[in-house]
């Protein structure tokens, strides 16, 4: 069964050849080039309270910014980010925010740093991505492989993530399985269709990186896995869609802060017909920063 979130027409940027995120009074201003230009829309109301561009289940929401940033706001507006690379305009700041690794479409000091507010805890897997991505250690946690850390309501267990080859290596990076409001979320990171992401059990909700830019997360091997472990709902992430833009180099421009060099074009919907009949629910969730 496929769900196809309605999407609202993005709004220019403020600041041409720009992506300006604001963050309290701070505003921190990333260029990424003439020809990538940011757009980003916070979701608007719709009848019956449920908002476009959103995913609710068991009082919790779940957002896709983009890459492999969402943001999940559980009971009492408790509000996780996942390896922010990509905010939306006044993004709400974070309660907790989790980083996978340290590549560069997943961990920018700039985006931890505009939704980070003073009692904000970080869970990271390595001590270093923390150094890189927090200018302070303040609730700052590392989460190993295998280790249950608790945040506040939110218990983060740490699960390997990794691919046979390419720049995902054993080690480097992991993915979290999060408990939050009487549900279990895996949050894959980037990983191939491993055996212990075959082994995973009582998974609600999976939102899982679908490919990347070497072909070594193969969409159709990652489908495979998670119809093994069969969660309720799968949210496919790290992912350009379709209908975006290819990005373009520029002179001047910091290539590699722009998230479509590091995956490939895909259409997640094309695989519906994969779960007909399983159980699982594939649930394709629109980007709310688009590129334009």
């Amino acid at each position: 069964m496929l769900t196809i979130l309605p999407y609202a027409p993005p709004v220019k940027p403020n600041v041409a050849g720009e992506a300006v995120v604001k963050a309290g009074k701070n505003i921190y201003t990333v260029g990424v080039g003439s020809g990538n230009n940011y757009s980003r829309k916070r979701a608007s109301n719709v009848a019956g309270g449920t908002e476009k561009d959103r995913l609710q289940d068991g009082g919790i929401s779940y957002e896709w910014l983009g890459q492999s940033t969402m943001r999940i706001t559980a009971a009492g507006g408790f509000v996780i980010y996942t390896d922010p690379v990509l905010l939306d305009a006044d993004p709400p700041p974070a309660d907790l925010i989790l980083i996978t690794h340290h590549h560069v479409d997943h961990c920018l000091p700039e985006f931890v740093a505009a939704v980070r507010k003073a009692d904000t805890r970080l869970g990271a897997f390595h001590p270093s991505y923390v150094t890189h991505c927090a200018q302070d250690i303040k609730g700052v946690r590392t989460v190993n492989i295998g280790q249950t850390v608790e945040f506040g309501p939110v218990r983060v267990t740490g699960v390997e993530a990794y691919a046979r080859r390419g720049f995902h290596m054993k080690g480097q990076g992991c993915g979290f399985v999060i408990e939050v409001s009487g549900r279990r979320i895996y949050f894959s990171g980037d990983t191939s269709a491993t055996e212990e992401m075959k082994g995973l059990r009582d998974i609600d909700v999976a939102i899982v990186s679908i490919c990347d830019n070497t072909c070594h997360i193969n969409p159709e091997e990652v489908v495979e896995a998670v119809k093994g472990f069969s969660p309720r709902l799968f949210i496919p992430v790290h992912f350009t869609p379709v209908d975006e833009p290819d990005a373009v180099m520029t002179e001047g421009m910091f290539a590699t802060k722009d998230p479509r060099f590091f995956t490939r074009k895909e259409d997640p919907g094309r695989f519906a017909p994969a779960f007909e009949g399983t159980g699982v629910e594939l649930v394709v969730l629109k980007k709310l920063v688009r590129f334009t």
